[in-house]
């Protein structure tokens, strides 16, 4: 990744970077969830998240001998989808119901007659 030069990116990334933290801190209020988390800026400063400070991050052993599978994921697993253009598709068009007032007289009719 390329330094982040203006100050715009720099509030983007300042911005997404609190938003990280506060979602992983949400994993473990809302599910229970222990995350570790370490960041490094293109500058060298390092970000860490830990929701249980007293625990230690598990290691790669700690990882291969657990009941459950590992599940890792690189950037690539989170590639963009194509756009449109792309596909070479078109975007389809907004289908809006009409107002069809005849249908609703008739239903109102209908209605008076049975009460």
């Amino acid at each position: 990744m390329a330094p982040v030069s203006t100050r715009v990116q720099r509030e983007q990334l300042r911005k997404r970077r609190n938003n990280l933290l506060r979602r992983h801190n949400d994993f473990w209020r809302l599910y229970g969830i222990k995350s570790w988390l370490v960041m490094e800026s293109p500058e060298g400063q390092i970000f860490t998240y830990h929701s249980h400070p007293s625990i230690p991050s598990p290691s790669e052993k700690d990882m291969e001998t657990r009941h459950k599978p590992k599940i890792a994921r690189t950037p690539h697993d989170y590639d963009s989808a194509p756009s449109l253009d792309t596909q070479g598709g078109k975007v389809p068009a907004l289908q809006i119901p009409t107002r069809r007032p005849a249908l609703w007289k008739s239903l109102a009719r209908y209605l008076k007659k049975v009460a």
